[in-house]
């Protein structure tokens, strides 16, 4: 029986490369010199006039916490809902996720657009309606989660 042996051992390969080190101090590179707190792409302003026109006119009132949550929201259907014609996706799946990811970049739990909203910007910007799989319930036919 033959053995590999490794090329080094574990803590020769954990010491900064050259090219770790920031250009002009010279110090290590943190994440923190190269990453912005801010969302790297911009917000399409058309969705977001679209769901504040639909809250007032229902009599929901739109502040800064509601404007971040539909940010978060236009950038969760950007990222990771696909159209797909061969592909369903449970209805609470998805809803499921759009929550994690919220809670994750907020630390709260969404409160404008809940459950029922969700299912109505999903079936208003895809164009399509929600179908009952007999064996998992509803689900939106022709759409993909990419995680």
């Amino acid at each position: 029986m033959s053995t590999t042996k490794s090329s080094g051992n574990g803590i020769a390969f954990r010491t900064l490369q050259p090219e770790q080190f920031h250009p002009t101090t010279g110090r290590p590179v943190k994440v923190a010199d190269y990453v912005s707190p801010v969302f790297l792409d911009p917000v399409s302003t058309g969705m977001m006039h679209r769901y504040t026109e639909q809250f007032l006119l229902n009599g929901i009132s739109i502040g800064t916490e509601e404007t971040q949550e539909l940010e978060v929201l236009e950038k969760f259907l950007r990222n990771h809902v696909q159209e797909n014609r061969i592909c369903d996706i449970q209805c609470m799946m998805l809803w499921s996720e759009w929550v994690r990811t919220f809670r994750r970049q907020t630390a709260g739990y969404p409160k404008l657009v809940l459950e029922k909203e969700f299912r109505n910007v999903i079936t208003e910007n895809y164009d399509l309606k929600v179908a009952n799989s007999s064996y998992r319930g509803p689900v939106y036919r022709g759409l993909k989660y990419v995680p």
